[in-house]
C-alpha cells in the first residue's frame, strides 16, 4: 500500500464519518495541519500517529511489506518513462533522450526523482551505468551530492566528479 493510498483512505474515512480536520486532530491530539499533510500525500508517516488515526477513525491499521519485483526495461508498473517527465520542466523528455543524453537524464532523476524513479532508471540503463553516471553527476544541492557520494562509497565506485569552483583564498594573513 503506497503513501497516496493511505492518504486517500484517511480522507475518505474522515469525510464518511463527518469529521472536520480540526475535529479529527483533537481526537488524535495533533494539529489540523498534520492531518492535512497526511491526507495530501505526505510520505513520512509515523506509525504511532497512524495508530491514533486508525483508532479515531474506527479502523484497524495493517502495515505490510511486499517484495519488490525486478524492474524490467519498459516496465509500466514502475512508472515508466512517462512518469519521469514530471522531472523535466524545462524541456520535454523523449524516449531517445535517454540514449542521446544519458548523463542529463540520470542526473535529473538522481537529483529530483523518487526511489521508484531511480529503480526504473536502473532497470532501463543498468545498475553499472547508473552508478557511473552518479560518479560524474553534478547535483543541485550538497545534501543530494553527499547522499550519492555515500552510495558510491558503499558500492566501491570512485567519484570522478571534478569541482568547477576554485577554493576561496583567504583575504587576511594568518
Amino acid at each position: 500500500m503506497g503513501g497516496h493510498d493511505i492518504s486517500g483512505q484517511l480522507r475518505s474515512r474522515r469525510l464518511k464519518m463527518g469529521l472536520s480536520l480540526s475535529q479529527l486532530a483533537r481526537k488524535v491530539n495533533t494539529s489540523a495541519a498534520a492531518i492535512s499533510r497526511y491526507e495530501n500525500g505526505w510520505q513520512r508517516f509515523e506509525v504511532c500517529t497512524l495508530r491514533k488515526l486508525a483508532t479515531a477513525l474506527e479502523c484497524r491499521l495493517r502495515v505490510e511489506l511486499e517484495p519488490l519485483e525486478a524492474v524490467r526495461p519498459g516496465d509500466k508498473a514502475a512508472g515508466g518513462l512517462r512518469s519521469l517527465r514530471r522531472l523535466f520542466w524545462d524541456r520535454r523528455l523523449r524516449a531517445r533522450d535517454l540514449r542521446d543524453y544519458p548523463l542529463w537524464v540520470i542526473e535529473r532523476v538522481l537529483d529530483y526523482g523518487s526511489l521508484e524513479d531511480v529503480r526504473f532508471l536502473a532497470g532501463r540503463v543498468g545498475r553499472e551505468k547508473l552508478l557511473e553516471a552518479a560518479a560524474q553527476a553534478r547535483f543541485s544541492s550538497a545534501k543530494t551530492e553527499n547522499f550519492w557520494k555515500s552510495i558510491l562509497q558503499r558500492e566501491d565506485v570512485a567519484c570522478t566528479k571534478r569541482f568547477s569552483r576554485k577554493p576561496a583564498r583567504t583575504c587576511w594573513p594568518g
